[in-house]
């Protein structure tokens, strides 16, 4: 069955995923106390915020009736009923030298972030401390973070989780470095960074294309000194310069909405027919729309409106109509500014007139899945050709919704544990059937625990 439906109205997409994990580990580690104000809380954020209460600081607040839920399920327990649809937490911080060497393992979940930039904490530390995570984020690679933080000082037990780091502070003191980062990435330029707060000395790290910047924003917005620009060789580069000012400052956060949540929305806005979405407050950061650039190239029709900035970040409301979708070439500069946005445009391209090639996204294969893999699998089982790289893609675009096929129930995909390649699945069920299922729930939540009720709300007969 053929879906006759359209998509229209408003969708508050979640609080950004990234920028909340910072303002929860960096409030912990500040004087003083935070207060952040998000829309929504995923799983993973709660792996950060019960890691952080395990190394002494304290997080309480409100929470909305679904996020409550989720919260007692990760076994916390101290936060109380919000009066609306937002969350509010409070951070006591423990300041960089008073956090406490944990009684147990810290479970990341299955949360790369939290793991990532929480080794540049430990790796601070003059104790040592046991990762774990899930299955998924156990086969994840580590080694693109213990390397540089092992030159400045810190031990790794493994070069996969768990594992155990033992603090530089613990035999000495941590050391600067200068680190040039082979793929550009916003985990292991701020895991260093992290690290960097516990050293007097000069910490640079240079990458081939700017990746995610919220981590130098927010220092600055909490009183870290910091350097950025583009050195001689036309490398994008971040400095902790040597005696500078490494405290932060605790802060009052408002947290964007998630721009790569967003990003199924400026899809599905796009190619289901007759439809047209405003996603207001969502997070317009230059590092994070490689999806924006590649759907305006592709046709796309999506208006930033009232533009202005939040706690350091560019927000806009974006709005999104039906178009008629083309086929592109997605670069590796493309990937590097959207890399999470990859499964939702591949799927924009199933229905675009014309081939998409994506390069340069090799990164895909070692994420909550093999997203490629998983991506093709997606858009194989609608009918779709697909050519497979190992850093990407050929999609040849069928130049319609109408021709998809029903994927089948059972296919593996739909159980991957990947919340944007559930996310993704579903939105082809619901293109080409009009209904859909969300098997992998679970997954989704790490990330959007409200997706089916946006959808919901904006899903009208056409």
């Amino acid at each position: 069955m053929k879906s006759s439906i359209c998509l229209r109205g408003q969708v508050a997409v979640p609080g950004d995923k990234s920028i909340t994990h910072r303002a929860v580990m960096f409030g912990a580690l500040a004087e003083g106390v935070t207060e952040i104000r998000t829309e929504t809380l995923g799983r993973d954020n709660m792996a950060t915020i019960r890691i952080m209460g395990q190394l002494g600081a304290k997080v309480e607040g409100e929470l909305p009736d679904l996020l409550l839920h989720i919260a007692k399920e990760e076994g916390l327990t101290q936060f109380a009923k919000s009066s609306d649809e937002m969350a509010r937490l409070t951070v006591t911080g423990c300041g960089l030298l008073g956090l406490q060497a944990p009684g147990t393992e810290l479970d990341c979940g299955n949360s790369g972030t939290t793991a990532r930039l929480l080794s540049g904490v430990l790796a601070g530390q003059a104790f040592s401390a046991a990762l774990k995570g899930d299955a998924s984020l156990s086969r994840r690679p580590f080694k693109r973070v213990s390397v540089p933080l092992s030159k400045m000082g810190a031990r790794f037990s493994a070069d996969l989780l768990p594992l155990t780091i033992v603090g530089a502070r613990t035999e000495g003191q941590v050391k600067g470095i200068h680190h040039r980062s082979e793929q550009a990435s916003a985990q292991v330029k701020s895991a260093i960074l992290l690290a960097g707060l516990y050293t007097d000395e000069e910490v640079q790290v240079r990458e081939s294309h700017l990746s995610r910047d919220h981590t130098e924003r927010m220092f600055q917005a909490m009183g870290v000194a910091l350097e950025r620009g583009v050195d001689e060789e036309g490398l994008a580069f971040v400095m902790l310069p040597a005696g500078s000012s490494r405290r932060l400052r605790a802060a009052s956060l408002e947290i964007p909405r998630d721009f790569s949540a967003a990003a199924f929305f400026l899809v599905a806005g796009s190619i289901f027919p007759d439809s047209e979405l405003l996603l207001p407050g969502v997070g317009i950061n230059a590092t994070r729309l490689g999806a924006l650039h590649v759907l305006r190239r592709m046709g796309a029709s999506i208006e930033l409106l009232n533009e202005r900035e939040i706690c350091g970040e560019p927000v806009a409301d974006l709005k999104v109509s039906s178009r008629k979708l083309r086929g592109v070439e997605v670069t590796a500069h493309d990937v590097v500014l959207g890399i999470d946005e990859i499964p939702i445009l591949a799927l924009a391209a199933a229905v675009a007139e014309g081939p998409t090639r994506i390069s340069g996204a090799g990164e895909l294969r070692v994420k909550e899945s093999d997203r490629l893999s998983t991506t093709a699998q997606i858009l194989k089982a609608a009918g779709v050709e697909v050519e497979e790289y190992a850093d990407g893609m050929l999609i040849h675009g069928k130049g319609s919704a109408a021709t998809l096929q029903l994927p089948a129930a059972d296919l593996p995909w739909k159980k991957s544990g990947d919340h944007r390649i559930a996310m993704t699945g579903a939105i082809l069920d619901l293109l080409v059937s009009g209904s859909y299922e969300l098997p992998d729930r679970a997954a989704v939540e790490t990330s959007f625990p409200n997706f089916q009720q946006c959808f919901a709300a904006i899903t009208r007969a056409s």
